[in-house]
Parts: C-alpha cells; structure tokens; sequence
C-alpha cells in the first residue's frame, strides 16, 4: 500500500511560497496551485517517484472534499472536526505515500504550499506558520498521520461511542512515545470505546488525559512491543479500573 514518494520544498524555495501564502487571498491561492515546482527535490532511494498525474487527482480530491465543506465560506467548529476526519481518511487512501517519505517536512510543504495552497489559510484563517510548513502541525500533514496512527477510517466509531476529537487526539499526539506508536495508539482509542460502551460516569478528556499519562509510565517499564493485542488490551482495561470514579 505504501509505495510512492513525494517531491519535497525546503530551504529557500519553501520559504519564498510561505510567503506568498501567508499573503495571499484565498481565490488567488487557488489560481497558484500547481503539481510541480522547479526546485523540488525527490528521495534518491525508498520508493517510487509519484507520478504527476496522480498529483493533480490528490489535488482535485482534496479541494473536492473543500467544496463538501463549504470552502470558501467559513467552518464551524462540528464542520472543521468532520472536514478533518474526512480528509485524513482521503489522504490515507490516496496518497500511498511511503512512512518514511511522510515523516519528512518538506514533502507537506510542497503539499500545502504548492499543490493547494489555499487549504491552509481556510482551514487556519489565522494562517500561522506551524499550519502551513511542513512541520508535525501542519494542515495536512497531522491529518495523513492521524489516519496512519488510528485509521484506516477516522470516521469510525462503534455504536454508542463517537470518533475522537481534536481535543483528545492532541493529548495523545503531544505525548510523542504514544503516538509514534500505531499498536498502542489504536489500542487506546479502543479502551475509550469499550469504556463509553460500559456507560461509565467519567468524561472522554479526563479518560484519555489520565489514560496517556498511565502509559507513558507503564511503557518506562514495560515492552510494550512483545505484547499481543488481546494482552495489549487488557492492559488498557487495568488502567481503566485505576482511573474510573
């Protein structure tokens, strides 16, 4: 499945289109979007160049799925939660991108800077940098990963539970260890499952916040690596039971 790699913008390219979208009105922006540039480079070794063709479909389905959502207008909040579980699951699907490949800034530069440049100052009308480089914040960037770490689907959700939301992705993605784990990362979207499937008095922020700092100790101690995903999950359940009311 992950088999393409992406062209990359740093240095003094990426900074001169920053600039140019951090200024940029958005109908503007949309004319400057572009499936090449250049001065972007490849990874000489991983994977296998991503064809142009398949840069202008990845550019079409997400400005496709902007529309869905209203673009130009102004998101909501609910909107901007939806928009970005969407997304993530496209991006995901689509792009094919090698891990690796995506773990490198200038590959989401080149994406929300040169190929939809718009995306970012509609999605973050604020427009601040971390949104539109290619670093762990970035508009599309966090998205692609939150699909690989707890997808494949972000719009999932059992019956009587809901997706998780910005607020608790973020208390497990600044606890790097956490989220740079996939098994553990979906093992402790799961337990926040089965916990609101049990209808337990206790809120989803104060579950997922006790729940990663838990693990983040037992993982000082612990291999999390040689456990099996029904121990995995046990685990998760124990650390329930210290938490609940």
């Amino acid at each position: 499945m992950y088999t393409y790699l992406y062209p990359r913008l740093t240095g003094a390219p990426e900074l001169e289109a920053l600039n140019i979208v951090k200024g940029g009105q958005l109908a503007a922006l949309h004319q400057l979007g572009a499936s090449k540039h250049g001065r972007a480079t490849f990874s000489a070794v991983g994977g296998t160049p991503v064809r142009e063709e398949a840069l202008v479909e990845l550019q079409d389905l997400i400005r496709g799925i902007c529309v869905d959502y209203g673009y130009p207008g102004a998101m909501g909040q609910e909107a901007q939660q939806s928009f970005d579980r969407v997304l993530g699951t496209a991006l995901l699907e689509k792009m094919r991108i090698v891990p690796g490949d995506a773990a490198n800034d200038g590959v989401w530069s080149f994406v929300s800077l040169i190929l939809v440049p718009e995306l970012g100052p509609w999605r973050f009308p604020s427009r601040h940098n971390d949104r539109l480089r290619g670093h762990r914040r970035n508009v599309v960037r966090r998205l692609w990963w939150r699909a690989y770490t707890f997808g494949p689907n972000l719009t999932f959700a059992p019956e009587g539970c809901a997706p998780l939301r910005e607020d608790d992705y973020f208390q497990i993605e600044e606890r790097t260890n956490l989220f740079g784990d996939q098994r553990v990362a979906r093992a402790l979207q799961d337990a926040i499952w089965r916990v609101e499937q049990s209808n337990a008095p206790i809120s989803r922020s104060i579950l997922v916040r006790q729940l990663a700092l838990k693990m983040l100790a037992v993982r000082s101690h612990t291999a999390l690596d040689a456990l099996s995903k029904h121990e995995l999950d046990a685990l998760f359940d124990e650390l329930v039971e210290q938490v609940r009311p």
